[in-house]
C-alpha cells in the first residue's frame, strides 16, 4: 500500500470534518464582521436544530427529508429569536465585547443544561441502522461523510451567491465592510442584523444535521463544533470570508492526519497546538487580518 493510499482515509475524514467546521466558522465570522461580537450562542442554535431533527423524525414520524427541512427552519428561527429577544437589548445599549461574549456563552450553557435536565444526557440516534458506505480508491466512506461534504459545499456556494447577488446579501456585506457608511447611506442596520442571524442560523443548522445524523444527539454535542469553529477563525483570520473556511479545512485535515502520524490520544493536542502556533507566529491568521476586522466591528 502506497503512502497516499494509507493516508487517503484520514484525508477524506479531515476534509469532511473541515468542511463541516467551515459552515459554523463562517457563521461565527459573519456575526463578528457584521454585529461585532463573538457569538457562542450559536451553540444553542446547533442544539435546537439537532433536537428538532431528532424530534421530527423519531418522535413525530416525519420522513427524513421533511425532518431536515423542519430542523433547518427551527435553526433559522432560533437564531433570529435569540437576536431579537436577547442580543438586541445589549447591542442597542452598546454593551462591551466581553459582556456580549458572556451573554452568548451563558445562553449556550443554559440551553445545554436545560436539555440535559429535561431530556437527560443520554445520546439519541436519528438513524438507528448502519449507514451505507461507498468504496472510493480503497477507502470506505459512509453517506454521512458524503453528506457533510456535499451539504457544506452547496451551502457555501449558496451563501456566496446570496451575499453577492441579492439585495439583503449586499446589505449585509455593506454593514460588514463599514457600518458608519452603511448608516450614512440609509441602510437599516437592525434589518441587516436580522438577516445576518438568519443566515448564520441556516449555516449552523446545515453543519449540525449531518453531524448528528452520523453520531447521534445529546445535550453536549455542540461544544466541540463551536470550539473548532473559533479555532478555525483564529487559524484562518478574518481578512475575507474565505479565510475562516480555509482555516477550517486546514484544521480538519490536521485533526485527522494527526491520527495517521501519531497515536490517537495526540489528535486534539496537535490540532489545538496548531491554533497556539498560529497565535504566536501570525496572530492575524494565516489568510487574513484578524485585528483589522476587529477594528471595523
Amino acid at each position: 500500500m502506497s503512502i497516499f493510499q494509507s493516508a487517503l482515509p484520514f484525508l477524506a475524514n479531515g476534509l469532511s470534518l473541515g468542511l463541516s467546521i467551515a459552515l459554523a466558522a463562517l457563521a461565527m465570522a459573519l456575526i463578528w464582521r457584521v454585529v461585532g461580537m463573538i457569538d457562542f450562542g450559536l451553540g444553542a442554535v446547533y442544539l435546537v436544530s439537532a433536537y428538532a431533527l431528532l424530534g421530527l423524525h423519531t418522535a413525530l414520524g416525519f420522513s427524513l427529508p421533511l425532518a431536515i427541512l423542519g430542523a433547518l427552519a427551527c435553526g433559522i428561527a432560533a437564531a433570529i429569536l435569540i437576536y431579537g429577544l436577547v442580543y438586541r437589548h445589549f447591542i442597542r445599549r452598546n454593551a462591551p465585547l466581553f459582556v456580549m461574549v458572556l451573554v452568548g456563552l451563558s445562553l449556550f450553557l443554559a440551553i445545554e443544561n436545560l436539555l440535559g435536565a429535561a431530556l437527560s444526557s443520554q445520546k439519541f440516534y436519528v438513524i438507528d441502522a448502519l449507514l451505507p458506505g461507498v468504496d472510493v480508491l480503497g477507502t470506505r466512506l459512509n453517506v454521512a461523510q458524503f453528506g457533510k461534504m456535499a451539504v457544506s459545499l452547496a451551502a457555501l456556494a449558496g451563501i456566496a451567491f446570496f451575499c453577492l447577488r441579492t439585495a439583503p446579501g449586499t446589505m449585509i456585506l455593506a454593514v460588514a465592510d463599514n457600518k458608519r457608511l452603511a448608516l450614512g447611506v440609509g441602510i437599516d442596520v437592525d434589518h441587516a442584523y436580522v438577516w445576518t442571524y438568519g443566515l448564520a442560523g441556516l449555516m449552523v443548522s446545515a453543519a449540525a444535521i449531518p453531524d448528528v445524523a452520523e453520531s447521534g444527539v445529546d445535550p453536549y454535542v455542540a461544544l466541540n463544533p463551536v470550539l473548532l469553529a473559533l479555532a478555525a477563525i483564529i487559524i484562518g483570520g478574518l481578512g475575507s470570508f474565505r479565510a475562516p473556511v480555509l482555516g477550517a479545512v486546514l484544521l480538519g485535515l490536521a485533526f485527522h492526519l494527526a491520527v495517521w502520524l501519531f497515536p490517537a490520544s495526540w489528535q486534539e493536542v496537535i490540532a489545538y497546538g496548531l491554533v497556539v502556533a498560529v497565535l504566536i507566529v501570525r496572530p492575524q491568521g494565516l489568510f487574513g487580518a484578524f485585528h483589522a476586522a476587529r477594528e471595523r466591528a
